[in-house]
């Protein structure tokens, strides 16, 4: 059964690495599920979907003997102190907001997924232990550095304090002895590498799960550059205004229904449609129930199925 989920290719992308997770059932300690997420003003409908897969990851490795443990990582400490993104009063304000909606994700769906703020994390002893050994790996071992080197997205790598960024992420996978992190294919891109050199420095070599990407709602005009971005790695599932697209998301907290059903109704892409329909089909799965429907890739079929799927098992939950 948890072979079948993870080779849900609808859902998920790649595992880094399957044997891994599945090795994880016959062994009589803890499993520890991460994920990891920087916010924005906003609540991306996005955030059902990983907040869904981890539950029901969650129960079919207790279902297997397991004793699992997860945790969203809110990376409050990230935006303001390395990657300067925000200010610290906007990203305490903003951490608030997304607590209180990933709150009510456990609450409607039955979850129990904990959280933990980057910013009490850094300052435990065992992070500043884990960090300063990495720190003293990257500056003494220039392989190790260039490894480290290869896990910074591309678009911060003329920061000089880029760095520290898979420095401290790594840093924090180990605090939290995390086994298994989830996250959006975007994440492969250091998650990979830092399978890798974890291991330099004697860490857990986790695995990780990157799920399908997400897109955006309507019929947006989006440049070739930002349009080729979007077409690799999608759009961040846990910042609305990724890729400047944030008129073209799904907040189920602070839309209207109204202007739900108008963004469906006027998407013309079809993976947003389907993206949807999978969280319900997320939903159906905790529910203990199936699909009721064949799948169409009619786009107004889709369209309509999108729209009753919404209003039934997400909607209810949050319109105002």
């Amino acid at each position: 059964m948890i072979s079948q989920y993870l080779e849900n290719k609808s859902l998920v992308e790649k595992v880094l690495t399957a044997d891994e997770i599945l090795n994880m059932t016959t062994i009589d300690r803890d499993v520890r599920i991460m994920m990891g997420q920087t916010f924005d003003d906003g609540q991306p409908i996005d955030m059902l979907k990983y907040g869904l897969f981890i539950m029901n990851l969650s129960d079919l490795l207790s279902r297997s003997g397991a004793r699992v443990i997860s945790n969203w990582l809110i990376a409050d400490h990230f935006i303001t102190e390395i990657n300067e993104d925000m200010v610290r009063e906007e990203a305490e304000r903003q951490s608030t907001l997304r607590f209180e909606y990933l709150s009510r994700l456990n609450q409607v769906y039955g979850g129990s997924i904990g959280f933990v703020l980057s910013s009490e994390l850094c300052k435990s002893p065992e992070y500043q232990s884990n960090l300063k050994l990495l720190k003293e790996k990257a500056q003494n071992d220039p392989v190790f550095r260039q490894m480290v080197f290869e896990a910074i997205p591309a678009d911060r790598r003329d920061n000089p304090k880029a760095i520290n960024y898979p420095l401290e992420e790594l840093a924090v996978i180990e605090s939290l002895h995390t086994d298994i992190k989830v996250g959006p294919k975007y994440e492969i891109k250091y998650d990979r590498p830092a399978r890798e050199f974890a291991s330099m420095t004697g860490f857990k070599k986790f695995s990780a799960i990157h799920l399908r990407n997400c897109y955006p709602f309507g019929n947006p005009e989006v440049p070739g550059e930002k349009r080729k971005e979007i077409e690799e790695f999608g759009v961040l599932p846990y910042k609305k205004n990724s890729k400047g697209l944030g008129s073209y998301r799904i907040d189920p907290v602070n839309d209207s229904e109204k202007k739900i059903v108008e963004l469906i109704r006027s998407t013309t892409d079809i993976r947003p449609l389907q993206g949807l329909i999978e969280i319900y089909k997320l939903i159906l799965m905790r529910q203990g129930r199936e699909f009721p429907c064949k799948f169409s890739n009619n786009l107004e079929e889709l369209r309509n199925l999108t729209i009753d799927s919404y209003q039934s098992l997400v909607g209810k939950y949050f319109n105002k």
